[in-house]
């Protein structure tokens, strides 16, 4: 009976990383070789790493706004609110950009965000304290992540010069002379969110004496 939850609870920890764990896999393809994803893809990613900013921000306040004492129908009606917040802000981010990426982007960082969660269900204040705890961790991941991969000496592996003049990429900056620091930048930001949320998934119940000689 042990090993049968033990293998269940396993299982479920890998689910609860692998939309951050597949992310990380895009990324670090793309910067190994962006010939699979394609230049047009690849800025596509580089706007992803700007979503992540604006998701780990909103968790922060979602994790706030569930841990508040309201009653029910208020703490609806807040989450409803930033929700349409950030739908019209995203929805502005995609009009600017003539494209249609920023909503996809959102919401497939939006389910990843949460989608431990939903792996792993438990007593609210937990799933709160789960929340906060990620949320603290991202923030310091994009904080020393942004600042490592643009200070490092990283290497540009597939990011040839030819590659950086067919994505056509305006102004100037570290991301734009240099797009394989946001390419590691995103590899390192959520392969470090997978394993965060593999050791926050083992918080489900463990089982019991009783249960094991249940059967």
């Amino acid at each position: 009976m042990w090993q049968t939850a033990g293998m269940r609870l396993s299982v479920n920890r890998l689910f609860a990383a692998l939309p951050d764990a597949i992310t990380a896999a895009v990324f670090l393809t793309a910067w190994i070789d962006p010939s699979l994803p394609g230049p047009a893809a690849i800025k596509n990613l580089m706007l992803t790493m700007l979503m992540e900013f604006l998701v780990v921000h909103s968790s922060g306040f979602y994790a706030g706004i569930a841990a508040a004492n309201v009653s029910r129908i208020a703490r609806v009606a807040l989450l409803a609110g930033l929700s349409l917040f950030y739908v019209i802000f995203i929805g502005a981010f995609a009009a600017v950009f003539d494209s249609s990426w920023p909503i996809f982007a959102f919401a497939w960082l939006f389910v990843c965000r949460f989608f431990h969660l939903w792996m792993r269900p438990g007593p609210a204040a937990r799933e709160t304290d789960s929340q906060l705890a990620l949320w603290a961790i991202s923030v310091a991941t994009y904080v020393l992540g942004g600042l490592a991969t643009v200070m490092l000496p990283l290497p540009a592996l597939g990011i040839t010069t030819e590659v950086i003049a067919a994505m056509h990429l305006p102004g100037s900056g570290e991301w734009i002379d240099r797009p394989y620091t946001v390419l590691a930048f995103g590899t390192l930001y959520f392969a470090v969110q997978a394993y965060a949320k593999y050791k926050l998934a083992a918080g489900a119940p463990k089982p019991t004496a009783a249960n094991q000689y249940a059967t």
